[in-house]
């Protein structure tokens, strides 16, 4: 058996699905199959021994006939299970997006989004979302959560009236610090900064300890705690062999992270902002090996929600700084148009999606073909990002360095610089919360203005 790949859908796609909610006030459920595995049937043979005292005829096995948890093809199997009941129920698989199904219009339309044995129902009415729950319950035995309020460890909640809803992995984060941090306890209100060159080899103990550290915090990284992306993006590329200073660099962050339990990430409604737009930065030759690669950052917001998020070095090494931009620029592109592929296909108009970067040079390569040949050397897929500006697909614009938000994705930043990126990046925390509820983020304002060179 080697097909055993289960698709989920992506955690980015989900989020933004949320945000549309939140902003259309839609209802959102959520519903968990019980044992779903097991009503799946495997399709290939699979035979079990026995458990001792059980009157089978020597000699003779059980042949497994469904699927079972801790079999590696199970989650495909059911995955397969439930895809054919919801096409059965007319429901339309998105083909840009796995495990993402729709159905229907006006007040009847619906979305399904399953990952693995969780699944959300989405619909302007609950008239919609009860009768698509009645007609998973005559199927299988389920277990109804109502008004969605935790989703792949992610705890959720929603205020109606304020059009608002919280993302959080408060519980996540406590449980991996009294993991790993124990009484270790240190008042550290902004991230690492440059790790020191390696200089001691880690022990035993912290060589085991640092990957299962590092696979924890990537989880929360990409769940709903963006801040800590650039410091993942660092620490990861030393899970085989890291050293004592990797291993105390994983440590700050979890000190990080102690002090800034409660921050999550808040959704609101606001119809006033464009729909889809993506903030872009790079540090330039940042990397310090001898490649001397430049790390790219992105930011993607519908109806200025963050949705998605990266931080990573550049496959290729770019000469200049517009060079790194103008790579960094075709990622965001390829980020927002696939979002925009997402909510066509569910019958949403998005408008243009718009890319911000703050360097202009890169912004004139985009728009204007007659200055192609200044980076006519970069690989053809890096010219992504001028050829959709120049069809009309994205826009690009002019953004000034202190208020791009993909700033704090490319390099450390000071506790300030720090606190205003979590602002416009829609992080907020209890003590922040009233304040924010009063006031809306001159940072989060001003960042989206039609600012053009």
């Amino acid at each position: 058996m080697t097909e055993t790949f289960a698709p989920v859908a992506p955690l980015s796609a989900i989020r933004a699905l949320l945000s549309l909610a939140v902003e259309r006030d839609w209802e959102v459920h959520q519903l968990d199959i019980t044992m779903a595995y097991l009503n799946s049937t495997l399709k290939h043979l699979i035979y079990m021994k026995p458990p001792e005292g059980a009157k089978v005829p020597k000699g003779k096995a059980y042949r497994v006939i469904k699927g079972l948890y801790g079999f590696k093809q199970s989650g495909r199997e059911w995955n397969m299970e439930f895809d054919k009941f919801l096409q059965r129920s007319n429901f339309h698989r998105l083909d840009c997006a796995p495990c993402i199904y729709t159905r229907g219009k006006g007040d009847d339309f619906a979305i399904v989004i399953i990952y693995v044995d969780d699944t959300l129902i989405i619909s302007p009415k609950l008239e919609t979302v009860e009768r698509i729950k009645e007609e998973i319950g005559r199927m299988w035995k389920m277990e109804e959560g109502g008004d969605v309020s935790h989703f792949l460890g992610i705890q959720i909640s929603r205020d109606r009236k304020a059009k608002t809803m919280d993302l959080k992995q408060t519980s996540y984060t406590k449980q991996l610090l009294n993991e790993h941090l124990g009484n270790h306890r240190r008042n550290f209100s902004v991230l690492l900064q440059d790790i020191p060159a390696p200089e001691t080899a880690a022990s035993i103990a912290e060589r085991k300890e640092y990957p299962q550290i590092v696979g924890k915090l990537l989880w929360l990284s990409n769940g709903t705690r963006p801040d800590i992306s650039q410091a993942m993006g660092v620490l990861v590329r030393y899970m085989t062999q890291p050293s004592r200073e990797h291993y105390n660099a994983a440590q700050k962050v979890l000190q990080y992270l102690d002090c800034t339990q409660d921050v999550h990430l808040r959704y609101g409604g606001d119809k006033q902002q464009d729909f889809l737009t993506a903030h872009s930065d790079t540090n330039w030759a940042s990397d310090a090996t001898a490649q001397r690669r430049s790390s790219s950052g992105s930011a993607v917001f519908v109806h200025r929600n963050l949705v998605a998020w990266k931080s990573a070095l550049q496959r290729c090494t770019t000469l200049s700084a517009v060079e790194a931009e103008f790579v960094a620029a075709t990622e965001a592109a390829q980020e927002v148009l696939l979002f925009g592929h997402l909510f066509k296909a569910i019958g949403i108009d998005i408008g243009i999606p718009i890319i911000f970067s703050d360097n202009t040079g890169t912004i004139q390569v985009s728009r204007d073909p007659t200055q192609h040949w200044k980076l006519k050397h970069i690989d053809t897929k890096y010219h992504f990002i001028r050829d959709n500006v120049q069809d009309g697909k994205v826009k690009i614009k002019y953004i000034g360095t202190a208020d791009n938000l993909a700033d704090i994705f490319t390099k450390p930043v000071g506790k300030e610089v720090l606190q205003r990126a979590q602002q416009g990046l829609g992080l907020t925390s209890q003590q922040s919360a009233a304040v924010q509820q009063t006031s809306a983020s001159p940072l989060r304002e001003t960042v989206e203005g039609d600012v053009t060179t």
